[in-house]
């Protein structure tokens, strides 16, 4: 997955982003044709804010932000909005299917009377 980081009036420290290296592999668990991901970080006020846009092969890309005291805290509120929305959507696409063979009640035949 190619990963772009990027801060706005603010430098994004070796730690950082390592920590959203690692974020968004775990991501890949959720949606494995992920192809890009856009992180933006900067600082408001009081709160620090994580934004993020996740491209996936033939879908609509994945939104998120989050806002924080501090970076760390925002990363890991933005990496479980997102999982959330990939765990949702994955869901969403799995539960059209049939049900399984096994779930399905035995159908037995109804006997038929032997008029002899």
């Amino acid at each position: 997955m190619q990963l772009i980081i990027s801060g706005r009036n603010t430098d994004v420290t070796d730690d950082l982003r390592s920590r959203i290296e690692e974020q968004f592999e775990r991501l890949r668990r959720y949606e494995p044709r992920a192809s890009r991901a856009e992180v933006t970080l900067w600082e408001e006020k009081n709160r620090c804010v994580a934004e993020a846009v996740l491209s996936i092969d033939r879908r609509p890309p994945v939104h998120g932000e989050a806002a924080a005291r501090a970076f760390r805290t925002a990363l890991d509120r933005l990496h479980d909005k997102l999982a959330r929305q990939l765990k949702k959507e994955r869901s969403r696409r799995r539960d059209h299917r049939a049900p399984p063979l096994e779930a399905l009640p035995i159908e037995t035949p109804p006997a038929e009377e032997n008029a002899g």
